[in-house]
């Protein structure tokens, strides 16, 4: 029998000590000698790095002195040695060995693989949650290509990751996904989701500002469109995703934050051009044939108008 390829775990944590003593302590019990687990701290003022090092000495803890967004998975993602790398966020839970057996087998099975997004659910139940794929959510339990990296619940092929680049961490929060899983569509990787992998998501509200996201989908948007979409595509993305953000933001009183993002949004368009890197040809293949299966707009939106705290990603 052939020996397991190593897993590295990498979680990104904020001021979420319980939740995310809770998630080490779950892959602890995995008990597997081929996995890793690697903590990053984003600045927590909540004693979270001292309760880590005293509970799971045997985690690689990084504790970075203030909140670097998704600069913070970036340092857990160089820190990792396995040939997979899953990162989760802090409050995931349920991932257990039938789980971890399906990752490995998801890249064993396809060479090309480069990053397999999971099914996200609420704890304990088969429950679908945190929906972002361009597929009805009765399609959950399937495996489909995709572009969209949760990226929360997400395994990568270290080598993919090596290949494409890590998150820009510009981004700080909101898209980064996208923008990532553009790169390793580009450079010849595959992306699909995988619903033979299920992860629990005890949604946790502390660390999270209320205005944060009304921001960063926003602001972001410009970004992601600069740097990688075809004109035509751009503009329809950019027409229905600010359209979407300033319903909400109007909805949920944060058109302050909708204003800014799309001023400081347009404020790097200018530098962010001289870095474009335009769809190759198979990425935008990808892509179509993603879309194709997108539910209606006005079906998605009356969904979200309905739905607060949500995200775009």
């Amino acid at each position: 029998m052939s020996a397991a390829v190593p897993v590295s775990f990498v979680i990104l944590t904020c001021n979420r000590r319980d939740a995310v003593l809770r998630l080490v302590g779950q892959l602890a019990a995995l008990g597997d000698p081929d996995v890793e687990v690697i903590v990053v701290d984003n600045g927590s003022g909540d004693g979270t790095p001292a309760a880590l090092s005293e509970r799971h000495p045997r985690v690689r803890l990084v504790a970075l002195p203030e909140n670097r967004g998704v600069g913070a998975r970036n340092r857990g993602l160089e820190q990792a040695t396995g040939g997979i790398v899953v990162t989760l966020d802090d409050d995931m839970v349920d991932f257990g060995p039938g789980q971890l057996a399906a990752v490995r087998r998801a890249f064993a099975e396809d060479p090309r693989l480069g990053a397999v997004t999971f099914t996200v659910t609420w704890p304990g139940t088969a429950r679908v949650r945190d929906w972002v794929h361009r597929r009805p959510v009765t399609e959950a339990a399937g495996r489909f290509p995709t572009y969209e990296l949760t990226e929360g619940a997400v395994a990568f092929r270290r080598a993919a990751l090596a290949r494409a680049g890590l998150y820009r961490e510009d981004f700080f929060i909101s898209h980064e996904g996208l923008e990532l899983a553009y790169r390793l569509l580009d450079a010849g990787w595959d992306i699909v989701h995988d619903g033979r992998i299920t992860v629990g998501h005890d949604h946790q509200r502390s660390g999270r500002p209320g205005w944060r996201r009304y921001y960063f989908d926003t602001r972001n948007l410009f970004w992601v469109a600069v740097l990688h979409q075809p004109a035509g595509y751009a503009a329809r993305y950019l027409v229905r995703g600010l359209g979407a953000m300033l319903a909400y933001s109007l909805r949920d009183g944060h058109l302050p934050a909708w204003l800014r993002a799309v001023r400081d949004g347009l404020g790097r368009v200018g530098t962010l051009r001289r870095e474009r890197s335009p769809w190759t040809p198979r990425t935008a293949a990808w892509v179509r044939e993603a879309d194709r299966h997108r539910p209606g707009f006005w079906r998605l939106a009356r969904k979200r108008l309905g739905q607060k705290n949500f995200s775009l990603d």
